[in-house]
């Protein structure tokens, strides 16, 4: 597969293009950097180590934009991805640098007329930007997988909104109201949360058996000081590389194609996704009812269609980190 990714730089973006890099089957045609984690330059930085590491320094960076608002108030996560995004372990910078000549926009917009498939691991600021400049260009792509979100697991970064859908809310509405040919895979907080690291998957890491496991152990070992806040006692969430994952993998995820708006306004609730859930329960009562109306009389939701992710094979999940560090198990 062909694929182009999006990335604001910070540890589990490290995690996931890693594990990218390690398969055969996929084709990384760019990167593109958005700020988030870290500011865009910092990002694309990051992305350059990470990709040199990975041993593709042939993969292209371009450089992207900041998250362009309006959007509610949210700190860079510096507790959770350090001060320069990777944990602060002294990574030398890399041999090149990011591409100036070609904004991610027109990159994005020129790989998505190819037919390549986006994943998006960050703020949905410079995927908006392409389909606004190029609305057909989301049609042409043959899919796009973010990780972003929530439907029932609540927020992150606020209350109610996740960090990547949160830092810019009308980019992440119009990014999913964009004529995609199919719809596109919502990777959130219910199944990220869920899809955890924990001390067999860092042991495996910690006896650096592969590049891989030397390269993300101390990053990774930064991050889960703070990252597993929201998860169950003991364990990681590595949200990007779950993502990453079910872009290559899509047969991990148990997904429904629901109804997804944005709060794009002020509220409490400003940045989360609304996921029409009642759609689970109309679908048993009244399979070929129309939509705009549910069976019992209420209005049906409004939103874009979307894959949204509700169950995770979280064995698949650990087994293909242990994999990565050099263990052999069930992921091929």
């Amino acid at each position: 597969m062909r694929l182009v990714i999006d990335s604001d730089g910070g540890i589990d973006d490290a995690a996931a293009i890693t594990w990218l890099c390690s398969r055969p089957e996929v084709e990384l045609a760019a990167v593109t950097a958005v700020g988030g984690n870290v500011d865009v330059r910092r990002a694309a930085r990051n992305l350059r180590v990470v990709l040199e590491a990975a041993g593709r320094p042939d993969v292209p960076v371009y450089v992207g934009a900041e998250p362009t608002g309006p959007a509610p108030p949210i700190p860079r996560p510096v507790f959770i991805h350090g001060e320069d995004g990777l944990g602060d372990v002294g990574f030398p910078d890399p041999r090149r640098g990011a591409d100036e000549d070609t904004p991610a926009v027109e990159v994005l917009v020129r790989e998505m007329r190819r037919g390549a498939a986006l994943l998006t691991l960050g703020p949905l600021t410079n995927l908006a930007a392409a389909v606004r400049a190029d609305e057909g260009a989301a049609r042409a792509a043959s899919g796009w997988t973010m990780m972003g979100g929530s439907a029932r697991a609540g927020g992150n970064a606020r209350p109610a909104a996740e960090a990547n859908v949160g830092n810019d809310p009308l980019a992440a509405a119009t990014a999913m109201s964009a004529p995609w040919a199919v719809p596109p895979v919502m990777v959130g907080l219910d199944v990220t949360l869920r899809a955890t690291l924990r001390d067999a998957e860092f042991s495996a890491l910690a006896a650096g058996r592969t590049p891989a496991a030397e390269f993300l152990y101390r990053p990774l070992s930064f991050y889960r000081r703070a990252a597993g806040s929201l998860a169950a006692p003991g364990e990681t969430p590595c949200h990007d590389l779950l993502a990453a994952m079910a872009a290559v993998r899509p047969e991990i995820l148990g997904v429904e194609v629901l109804p997804v708006e944005v709060d794009t306004g002020g509220s409490a609730a400003w940045g989360a996704t609304v996921v029409d859930l009642r759609e689970l329960a109309w679908r048993r009562l009244a399979p070929s009812a129309p939509r705009g109306r549910g069976p019992d009389g209420n209005a049906a939701g409004t939103g874009a269609p979307v894959a949204v992710g509700l169950e995770v094979d979280v064995d698949y999940f650990r087994a293909a980190v242990r994999e990565l560090a050099g263990e052999h198990g069930r992921p091929a």
